[in-house]
């Protein structure tokens, strides 16, 4: 994988209709930062990336600005959902071709753990705030009969500093 966007869904409501934690949708604010999130992302990554979010609600609807943007195809995978792990996730970037840029969009602590671990850093979750994006590149110096993921910390963007 050439480049791996972790999205940390927007502000969501505190308890939904239904009291589910998955049917929590974005709020007013949520909304308006995961639009102000697409666009500064669409921006900047390539014509073909492929996103992939947890099937919440407030994840799926976070994905769909980006989406609306771009006309690219959500995948909506338990893989990044509520009741995931790491390890499940990090498991899930060895189908993806060394060539790619992926976003993934889900959930705390899940996201900075598997940020962490990307980053050989502590075995501490890194602290990623509702609505941000953590950017990683594999570096040119990787090589691609590595099993294990290199990558490098790119960019960290928050929707406050939009």
């Amino acid at each position: 994988m050439k480049q791996l966007i972790f999205w940390r869904h927007a502000e969501a409501e505190v308890e939904s209709a239904s009291g589910k934690d998955a049917d929590r949708a974005l709020t007013k604010r949520g909304r308006k930062d995961a639009e102000n999130m697409a666009k500064w992302l669409a921006q900047y990554l390539p014509d073909d990336v492929e996103i992939w979010a947890s099937p919440a609600l407030r994840c799926q609807e976070t994905a769909s600005a980006l989406q609306k943007r771009t006309g690219w195809v959500i995948t909506a995978s338990e893989v990044l959902g509520i009741h995931s792990n790491c390890q499940q996730i990090l498991d899930l970037l060895h189908q993806f071709t060394a060539e790619k840029t992926v976003v993934f969009v889900g959930h705390q602590p899940n996201l900075g753990l598997c940020i962490a671990s990307l980053l050989k850093n502590s075995p501490h979750a890194c602290a990623v705030k509702k609505g941000s994006v953590w950017w990683l590149r594999r570096p040119k110096s990787a090589t691609q009969s590595s099993s294990a993921l290199q990558m490098v910390l790119y960019a960290v963007q928050q929707p406050a500093l939009i």
